[in-house]
């Protein structure tokens, strides 16, 4: 979590919106301690019922959906992201200038 934090620091400032999704089914009293814990802004969607979740066909945690503005997924990934590299970064932020 730390590195997704540090890239919702990074790319807010060029209006890119990097947003958590917890499928955890207690909701906020789940969330709310990590985050707080943590020190983590970034938002955080509480998706209880998985709604969110099957709707970007996300089949395990931790993943991954990168959707562009117009709403369309353009990536996806299962697993450990490193949120910290300049190649994702950048990938984003070639996304956010179309």
């Amino acid at each position: 979590m730390p590195s997704v934090q540090r890239a919702h620091d990074e790319l807010k400032k060029d209006g890119i919106q990097v947003i958590t999704v917890s499928i955890d089914g207690t909701g906020e009293a789940a969330v709310k301690p990590v985050f707080a814990k943590g020190g983590y802004t970034m938002p955080a969607l509480l998706d209880q019922h998985m709604e969110v979740a099957r709707g970007f066909g996300v089949r395990g945690v931790p993943s991954t959906v990168i959707v562009d503005r117009k709403g369309m997924i353009n990536a996806r990934g299962l697993g450990h992201v490193d949120f910290d590299g300049q190649v994702l970064r950048k990938y984003v932020r070639a996304l956010a200038r179309n």
